[in-house]
This record gives structure tokens, C-alpha cells and sequence, in this order.
């Protein structure tokens, strides 16, 4: 299959051929920015779920919103157990992938880490990749293509994600002012610092754009809140729970946003639930 290079632009693109019913039933996403293509295929999947086809997720509908409290059960998440993916796992998807979807017109499977299934489950899953059922979409990431089967590879549309712009520093953003224009601090280093108020701060500059643009920084947040998560439940780490509360929190400030309640509130209100759940200081914003 085809392979395609996905920058701001691109994605867009991609997003419109999703959206208007156009896309491939199998796609490998791969690049060098692990946040920007989990955010990617995130956002691809809330399109295929969307039940109200207005182009782009409507965030209010009730597939919008289970899937970002992370409870729809057309989307099924599958990640290594706990270094692989295996047969049993493979199994398991291709029983399920046959049966109609329950809330919306499409189902989704996403792999996490897909170049780490194991030969014998790749083998398994090459018969449903070649005669998919109908409205199923496998959606995956991957670090390195060339651990992929390469008759897997095959049947599937490579999209290489490109890393995200570069951003100014948030804290000049916010007040206007820029005495150095090279200063720059990409929301996926934010993420990875757990810079949490730096994100707020970012997304509050960008207040008199366009709703969306704050959306995807919340969506950027649900991206490193669910890949945290998933490393302490992996770890058996006591900590899962705080990072589900931040989950939560992020999910409820999306659903704000799309009910038009003010940006300023919305992001105080997801500040103040971070501060009591114990994720960050006090900091007036």
C-alpha cells in the first residue's frame, strides 16, 4: 500500500478523507514524535465514531462522549502484555471485529506499539487485514518499521507524522512580548516534562483563536495523561488512580469547550482539578 508524509497540513488532509468516508481500512503511523502520533490517531478515531458527520468530532454527541471519558465500546485499545502483543490478543480482536458495532457506524481497534507482536499473532492477523470486515478501522503506532512482518506492512497505508511546529515559549505568548523569537518549546517537550502549567498557559494564549485550537491541546493532554496511565497500571504503580482522575478532568474540560462555556473558566476549572488531585503547585494563572 501506499505511504504518505503528514505535517499540520497533512493531517488536515487525512482528517478529511476520514471524515468524508474515503479512508483505508489499515494504517501504520510512524515518526520520531510519539505524542504527535498517538494525538494523531486519536483524533482520527473520534472522526470515524462521531455520529453526527459534521466533518470533524462534535464533541457533544454520545460517542464524542464516552469516547473521551474512555469508555466506548466501539474502541478497543490493544498494547504489548506486558512486552508483546500476542496470539491470544490477535484472537480475540479478529472474534470480535465481526460483530456489528454497538453505538456507532464504525469500529476501531489501536495498537500501541505494533511492531512488537509477536510472528505467530502477526501470521493470525493477516487474513483479516486482507478481508476486513465491514466498517472496522486498525489504526496502530509503530517506533520501527522494519520490525513489522513484512506481509503485514504490505496491506497497510504507512502515514510518517512529522514533529509538531515549534512553539514559542508560553509564558511570552501569553503577555505578548518575545524578545527572543528562538526561544521555543514544543508542546510534545511539555508533555514529556509534565509541564502541565506551561500547557494551560499555552492554550490560554491561543484564547481568541479558533476553539479548536485549545482542543487539541486538551486532546494533547488526554494523549500524555492516557500513556502515563498506562505505564503505572503496566508497573503495577499505586499512582494509576491520580492519573485517572487527570483523565477525567481532561475529558469534562473537552466537553465544556464544546458547550461553549468561557476558555478562562474551563481552564481554571481543569487547573484547580489538577492541583487537587495533587498533580501540580498553586500558581495563579
Amino acid at each position: 500500500m501506499g505511504e504518505k508524509t503528514a505535517d499540520n497540513s497533512g493531517t488536515a488532509a487525512l482528517e478529511r478523507v476520514f471524515a468524508e468516508g474515503k479512508a483505508s481500512h489499515a494504517y501504520l503511523f510512524l515518526g520520531s514524535s510519539p505524542a504527535k502520533k498517538e494525538e494523531t490517531v486519536r483524533r482520527l478515531a473520534q472522526l470515524l465514531l462521531c455520529t453526527e458527520k459534521k466533518g470533524k468530532p462534535c464533541l457533544t454527541c454520545r460517542s464524542c462522549r464516552l469516547f473521551l471519558r474512555g469508555n466506548h465500546p466501539d474502541f478497543h485499545l490493544i498494547a504489548p502484555e506486558p512486552d508483546k502483543i500476542k496470539l491470544e490478543q490477535i484472537r480475540e480482536i479478529c472474534r470480535i471485529a465481526v460483530y456489528h458495532p454497538y453505538l456507532a457506524e464504525n469500529k476501531v481497534f489501536f495498537f500501541t506499539a505494533f511492531e512488537r507482536m509477536t510472528e505467530v499473532a502477526a501470521n493470525a492477523f493477516l487474513k483479516t487485514l486482507e478481508e476486513p470486515p465491514p466498517s472496522v478501522y486498525f489504526l496502530a503506532l509503530a517506533e520501527n518499521e522494519e520490525m513489522v512482518l513484512p506481509t503485514v506492512l504490505s496491506r497497510m497505508q504507512r502515514v510518517y507524522i512529522a514533529r509538531a511546529h515549534v512553539r514559542r515559549d508560553p509564558e511570552t505568548m501569553a503577555t505578548g512580548t518575545d524578545p527572543q523569537a528562538e526561544t521555543v518549546l514544543p508542546e510534545e517537550e511539555l508533555l514529556a516534562a509534565g509541564d502541565l502549567y506551561s500547557l494551560l498557559r499555552l492554550a490560554e494564549a491561543k484564547e481568541k483563536q479558533e476553539r479548536a485550537v485549545v482542543d487539541e491541546y486538551l486532546l494533547s493532554l488526554a494523549v500524555f495523561f492516557h500513556r502515563r496511565l498506562r505505564e503505572r497500571v503496566r508497573a503495577c504503580d499505586s499512582g494509576e488512580r491520580r492519573y485517572f482522575h487527570f483523565l477525567q478532568a481532561v475529558g469534562r474540560a473537552r466537553e465544556n469547550l464544546a458547550a461553549n462555556v468561557n476558555l478562562r473558566l474551563l481552564l481554571e476549572d481543569l487547573y484547580l482539578s489538577f492541583y487537587e488531585t495533587g498533580g501540580m503547585e498553586r500558581t495563579n494563572i
